[in-house]
């Protein structure tokens, strides 16, 4: 019994360590996080009026960052404003290194786990996010404007904002051939558009329907067996690390047998149907390359078991206080055993293509049934379950 006990105090102290912890990240990761969508969207559509108070509270919460600085030269040579001053700052900063670094680390296959490693060390804004991809597109496009007078310092900055410094970085070390400039010029675009893609597809809410098998780990003579499993879920987006999950799942109880539960102090042997949860999950990404990701989840929620009995309950017409007539009616009222329901599960998920994955979840479950005073039978507490299942 102390052991259960223990699974259970465990596993409370684990939800309520995460789920605050998810909440309490550096002012500057929220406040970056809420601004990155507006920021693209307004660049996007080149609406730079709305730029500064954005960025403003971005400066407020997180001083001077590199992307702001960024941001800010391309516009004042947008809106052909001194932006000498600018650069020289960012110049100061060392921010035109840090950029260099930026692009390198985004170029490698394990780009996402880099970020997920240190996020600090690249403000908070994820490697190959589209905002990069939209102001190399600025950037590129002042360079080869006719409507533009750019000064030898403005030519420079733009040159390195549009990744051609790292390109002529890589060129003195590797000779290559016109053609295999143009080449890696071609497919650092096909990449930047696929993170463009992923990007936008990972920030969708997820849809999940589950389909799987239950049943007790262990145990001998208990009352539920393997049993087929069925869940419709929603899920938060998948841009952020910590997922959350919420929904419904139904196990249909084929391979099952009788047991005790109270009805009006008689005892009655019955036989379980179905069982529900209702309940959600939390969940953090320790894997993501978008085409694979991986997340250990703690669930928590009410389990109900079926017992087979119901009964009608009528009520009775009757005037309520301003003397209007209620009528009466019937309702069914079925008896379940309800109890807690705690599990600990991984969950592996592969692209398909865009937003929809197909993945394998497993599980373990603890339900306490003896929780509800009206079971007197004795039911097994301990479940696994593994599940195939879509997002779409």
């Amino acid at each position: 019994m102390n052991r259960y006990i223990s699974v259970i105090l465990f596993s409370i102290i684990t939800l309520f360590t995460i789920i605050p912890s998810s909440f309490a990240q550096d002012k500057c990761e929220l406040t970056i996080n809420r601004s990155l969508d507006p920021l693209t969207k307004i660049l996007n559509a080149n609406q730079y009026d709305k730029l500064a108070p954005i960025l403003a509270q971005i400066e407020q919460s997180c001083g001077t960052i590199e992307l702001v600085q960024r941001i800010k030269i391309v516009h004042l040579i947008i809106a052909k404003q001194s932006s000498g001053n600018a650069i020289e700052r960012y110049l100061d900063n060392g921010f035109d290194e840090q950029l260099l670094n930026r692009f390198a680390d985004a170029a490698r296959e394990d780009f996402a786990y880099q970020y997920e490693s240190n996020k600090l060390q690249y403000n908070y804004v994820p490697l190959r996010h589209p905002i990069d991809q939209l102001i190399k597109t600025r950037a590129k496009a002042l360079l080869q404007s006719q409507s533009y007078t750019l000064s030898d310092a403005e030519i420079d900055i733009l040159n390195l904002f549009s990744n051609e410094e790292l390109l002529r970085n890589q060129a003195s070390s590797v000779k290559q051939t016109v053609p295999e400039k143009q080449e890696h010029a071609v497919k650092e675009e096909q990449e930047e558009t696929l993170a463009l893609a992923d990007y936008y597809n990972k920030s969708k809410i997820g849809f999940l329907p589950y389909i799987g098998v239950y049943g007790p780990l262990g145990g001998k003579n208990t009352t539920f067996g393997p049993n087929l499993s069925l869940g419709f879920t929603i899920m938060s987006s998948l841009q952020k690390s910590f997922i959350f999950e919420g929904g419904f799942k139904v196990r249909i109880n084929s391979n099952d047998k009788n047991f005790d539960y109270n009805y009006y102090d008689q005892s009655e042997s019955v036989n379980s149907n179905f069982g529900l949860f209702f309940g959600g999950a939390v969940g953090y990404k320790i894997y993501d390359n978008t085409k694979y990701i991986v997340i250990p989840k703690l669930n928590i929620g009410i389990d109900m078991v079926d017992t087979g009995i119901s009964e009608d309950i009528y009520t009775d017409g009757y005037y309520d206080g301003y003397g209007d007539y209620i009528s009466g009616g019937n309702s069914t009222k079925l008896h379940t055993v309800n109890t807690m329901h705690l599990g600990l599960s991984m969950a592996g998920m592969r692209q398909i293509k865009g937003k929809n994955y197909i993945g394998i979840e497993a599980g373990y479950h603890y339900t306490p049934y003896q929780w509800d005073h009206n079971l007197l039978s004795n039911i097994y507490n301990h479940y696994g379950s593994i599940e195939l299942f879509f997002r779409f």
